[in-house]
């Protein structure tokens, strides 16, 4: 009793004041009806409550008590025993927590996937007409008119690029981004990146240089491609619109005592220390929000975490006036993970599935006729192509039936179900079981695309609509001159 109360150890028991005293504030009167309601004839009782100990710190002690009879049943007093519960209180408060964060994770994800939703639909409008109205030779603009144009589509760009660092950011936090590692050859990924930014830097006027190991060879990492990709290109915008004019940006890829790392040096305004401290702070532009260069102080935050989470380091060192040094770091492959033998990962940027079918019919099924409207005038540009549409799940799948269509395209939201259903009803028909099945939504969290995927659909493209991914996609699928027509 007293090593459980903290109590140094005396002939007597502590008093019934003494262990009152000792009670957390919010404890006493549920110890003392408990007290009352034990002086009846009930078989047990059994409470919980905290006492303060020596330390100032609280321990949870359980009591549990029986009445004795005497010879007549008639209940003459209590036994009973304390016991320290202090950690099984904590496991409960820790999974209590753990349930209620889990539910305020599951309704952020709700909320920002519904909000992806909505600010895509009316995005892929905007967007789409404005480079249809860029690309349409029929209607010759002004040069003006040109222009403003370009404001339209940057500014769209621009706020596609917030909701989807947002969205990226948000799904780090979660946990929620899967990384899929494999031996890579990082030469062949900085190559790719440096030609992917190559107009910006043109644009910057800055010069973009790539050293490569001296002497050659390739420096092989463990890691997700197509992650490492996003890093590089994150990395190297930085560095292009940080810079000066003619500045140089400089990237290094070696594998100095074994380990693969990309360096990756600018000569432009550089950081000072106080900046430097704070620049992986989520929404912290450091200083210049005022100054032209667009962002929203997340990129480095998505950067940390993507290598981080596949086991590598990011380094950063900076010099006000002098320049900004950038450098991960990623695991090697190891003989464990069958580097020995392991073919090297293709690093081009990943590309929609080989052609199934030659040129001939599409399919539609989606209820916004805006969003009908655009895809319509791209598939015009592809000669010999047919695009049909309906605008719910119903009438869409009664219209495959009956088409045959060579590709189909579904919208997941529709009005009288989804996207899933008609996927569906289309795979429990023998007549259009194998015709190819491509979601095309909003909804582009991962865990949409990823469940899209494994519910069966070929491929899974986002709005608003990249146009030359999406041209060329169908490209591959129905090739051009084919003589043969699905």
């Amino acid at each position: 009793m007293f090593k459980l109360r903290d109590l140094p150890v005396r002939s007597k028991p502590p008093t019934r004041d003494e262990r009152l005293a000792m009670l957390h504030p919010d404890d006493v009167h549920r110890v003392l009806d408990s007290q009352s309601t034990a002086i009846g004839p009930d078989e047990s009782s059994q409470y919980e409550f905290r006492i303060r100990l020596s330390s100032g710190g609280w321990r949870w002690l359980a009591s549990r008590s029986i009445p004795v009879r005497d010879n007549q049943g008639a209940p003459v007093r209590r036994v009973g025993v304390n016991w320290d519960v202090t950690e099984s209180k904590a496991a409960q408060v820790a999974l209590q927590e753990k349930a209620v964060a889990e539910r305020a994770s599951q309704g952020k994800s709700q909320f920002l996937s519904r909000m992806s939703h909505e600010l895509r639909t009316p995005m892929n409008a905007m967007l789409g007409f404005t480079q249809l109205l860029q690309r349409d030779a029929g209607h010759v603009l002004a040069a003006e008119q040109k222009v403003q144009l370009g404001h339209i589509l940057t500014a769209g760009e621009h706020l596609l690029s917030l909701i989807n660092d947002a969205l990226e950011l948000s799904n780090l936090e979660s946990g929620n981004v899967k990384l899929e590692p494999q031996a890579i050859d990082l030469g062949t990924i900085v190559g790719q990146a440096l030609a992917l930014v190559g107009s910006l830097a043109q644009q910057q006027q800055v010069r973009l240089e790539h050293v490569t190991p001296d002497p050659p060879h390739t420096v092989l990492a463990w890691a997700d491609p197509t992650r490492v990709r996003q890093v590089l290109l994150n990395l190297l915008s930085n560095a292009v619109k940080y810079n000066r004019s003619q500045g140089v940006v400089t990237v290094t890829v070696h594998a100095r005592g074994g380990v693969p790392r990309v360096r990756v040096t600018d000569n432009g305004r550089g950081m000072s220390p106080e900046q430097t401290a704070h620049l992986f702070e989520p929404f912290n532009r450091l200083g210049v929000d005022g100054q032209g260069i667009e962002g929203t102080g997340i990129g480095l935050v998505i950067v940390k975490a993507l290598v981080e989470g596949m086991g590598g380091t990011v380094g950063v060192t900076s010099q006000a006036g002098r320049g900004t040094t950038v450098e991960l770091s990623l695991p090697p492959p190891v003989p464990e993970r069958g580097s020995a033998a392991m073919p090297i990962a293709d690093a081009a940027a990943p590309g929609p599935a080989a052609s199934l079918q030659r040129r001939g019919r599409i399919l539609y099924i989606e209820d916004n006729p805006v969003n009908v409207l655009l895809v319509q005038e791209l598939v015009h540009t592809l000669p010999g192509m047919t695009l049909l549409a309906e605008a719910t799940g119903h009438a869409g799948v009664e219209r495959v039936t009956s088409l045959l269509p060579d590709l189909v395209l579904v919208d997941m939201q529709l009005p009288d179900f989804d996207g899933f259903e008609v996927l569906r009803r289309l795979r429990s028909r023998p007549e259009t079981a194998n015709i190819p099945c491509i979601a095309l939504s909003a909804n582009a969290m991962p865990e949409d695309i990823a469940r899209g995927l494994r519910a069966g659909f070929e491929d899974y493209w986002t709005k608003p609509i990249a146009f030359k991914p999406f041209i060329s996609a169908l490209e591959q699928r129905f090739p051009l001159g084919s003589a043969e027509a699905a």
